[in-house]
Formats: C-alpha cells, structure tokens, sequence
C-alpha cells in the first residue's frame, strides 16, 4: 500500500489532467485548477516540471479558452484524439470503453448520464474516475485503480503526450504534456509496470485515411459536471 499522502497527491494529478480536457464556459473549475497548480508546483516530480507550472500559471482563463479551442476542439487544426479507443484501435467507443466499464462497475462509482453524456473511454473522464478512486482507496487495501491504470492509462499515456506536445502553436498543452510525462513515468514506478511497446500507431494511421471522420475532436462540456451518481 502507498503512503496515504502519496496516494491523495495522485489523486489530485488526476483531478488537475482531466479539467484542461473538457470544455467549459464557467472559470470557477478553472480558478480551482489555478488552486491545484499552486499545490503541486510546491513538491514538482522532477526539477524541469517547475518551469512548466510556472508556464500554465501564467495562463489566464480566456488564454486557456482559446488554446484550447484552437488545439483540441477546432478542425481547423489537426486534432488530438481524447478517447482511449482510438489509440487503441483508431476509433472511439471500442474495447477501452469496455475495460473502463469493467473496472467501474467494481466501484461504488457510477456515470451519472444526466450530467456526463460522453463515453466512459473519454480520457478526461478516464481522468476523473482514476482521481475518485484513488480517494476512495485511501487507508484500503483496494486497487481498482492499479487495475484502471494497468488495463486503460498505461496504453494511451504515452501517445497522449506525445500529440499533446505536438501542435507548433501549442504552449498550454505543451507544458501540461510535459507534467503528464514526468507523472506517468511516477506511476509505473510505484506500480512497477512497464510502458507498452507499439510496433505503429494505430491513431496516426486512423487520422491519416479520415482526417476528418472521426470523433476525437468532439466537445465535451464540464459546466456543471459531477461525473458520478
């Protein structure tokens, strides 16, 4: 078992990744983003996570707004795919959606479809339930996050970064990916797991034959968003 203030910093990671991936009219969420980020700029994984803090700390809410529009939402853009599906299988909704649901349906958690529309295998969502796990796992001897982590983020993680960081135009979300990284590399250390060795990628090659044709682009709406019943 981790220590209880390891485990509710990782939470909080969790938490701070998923709100840049939704979007989101209300800037209260995202003046509790800016809370988190003071936070976990104190204790930083690595030295060269300090500048990317100070990068997105200089980010106002309608800088974010606009980056964000241009980089995840526009079409205008070559867009970074959001769902674990499709760097799994070049499309949404497919087995990680599956495996996500699997894990879920093991917690007390579950999508209130009033309030959350989209699939569970939208990575921001896939965020949001790792953050609600780990807290509830505090003090527990359960990991269903070990679980959600090894079958779900391990496999997307690290293409995910990589498109975030990407984008010529991209400053935001360049230095979140970096943070991710950094948060990542954590993770399979505490959990002693490996990253996935990839012969192709099967979300280039998606975007490539249908650039436009798929989903990953979509908008994802966080106004008022508690993501579980």
């Amino acid at each position: 078992m981790l220590d209880k203030n390891i485990t509710i910093a990782r939470s909080m990671y969790y938490e701070f990744f998923a709100l840049p991936l939704f979007f989101n009219e209300k800037e209260i969420k995202f003046n509790r983003w800016k809370e988190q980020l003071s936070y976990l700029k104190t204790s930083p994984i690595e030295p060269s996570n300090l500048k990317d803090f100070e990068i997105l700390e200089g980010f106002s809410f309608e800088d974010f707004k606009f980056e964000q529009n241009e980089y995840l939402f526009s079409y205008s853009f070559g867009n970074v795919p959001l769902t674990a599906s499709f760097y799994n299988e070049g499309r949404d909704d497919g087995a990680m959606r599956v495996a996500v649901l699997n894990t879920m349906r093991k917690s007390k958690f579950r999508r209130d479809q009033e309030i959350c529309k989209d699939s569970e295998d939208y990575i921001g969502f896939v965020f949001y339930l790792m953050s609600a796990l780990l807290r509830d796992e505090i003090g527990q001897n359960n990991f269903l996050s070990t679980e959600l982590f090894v079958n779900v983020i391990n496999d997307f993680a690290d293409e995910f970064c990589e498109f975030l960081s990407a984008g010529e135009k991209a400053v935001f979300f360049k230095a979140l990916s970096n943070l991710m990284r950094s948060f990542f590399g954590f993770e399979r250390a505490a959990l002693g797991v490996d990253a996935p060795i990839k012969d192709k990628s099967l979300a280039k090659e998606s975007i490539a034959n249908a650039p436009l044709a798929n989903e990953a682009g979509r908008r994802f709406n966080a106004n008022d968003f508690d993501f579980f019943e």
